[in-house]
């Protein structure tokens, strides 16, 4: 599938992608990859291999590192996007997320830890799925920014 700016219209020439695009699209890429990587496939499995036991400690330190791929990728994306296509439609989404996820790696994680270390399940839980919602919330935040990174 080629990105629309590639394809040619009646109206306008099919557009060659710069050096700017593909860094867009390899920090688009990056990121939205790293959440369906770690909430469909890594979370599952280190729980389902190790046990909640095993798990919470190893989750605990890979927490932190997820969060920040999305703040370091999600940053070089704004100021390209602000920069190469002065394009709020496209950066709108991205800042979005980028608070959210800054907020679930500074604010939210260390609360969820609190919770879970001061034995307070139903706390917990009701931070533990705020998390999984702002998680998913970016996902499709993320998606929608796709098209316009792919046109």
């Amino acid at each position: 599938m080629r990105p629309a700016a590639l394809v040619e219209t009646r109206d306008r020439p099919p557009r060659q992608l710069n050096l700017f695009d593909y860094l867009l699209l390899g920090c688009w890429s990056i990121w939205v990859g790293s959440i369906v990587f770690f909430s469909f496939v890594v979370a599952p499995t280190v729980f389902r291999v190790l046990g909640r036991e095993g798990a919470v400690p190893l989750m605990r330190a890979l927490f932190p590192r997820y969060y920040m791929v999305g703040i370091v990728t999600g940053a070089v994306a704004i100021a390209i996007a602000l920069v190469a296509h002065a394009s709020l439609l496209l950066s709108v989404p991205l800042v979005i997320c980028l608070v959210l996820v800054t907020y679930a790696r500074q604010v939210l994680t260390p609360a969820v830890n609190e919770a879970r270390d001061a034995d307070e399940p139903e706390r917990f839980a009701r931070l533990h799925v705020l998390s999984v919602r702002l998680n998913m919330v970016v996902l499709a935040l993320l998606l929608l920014a796709g098209t316009v990174v792919l046109g």
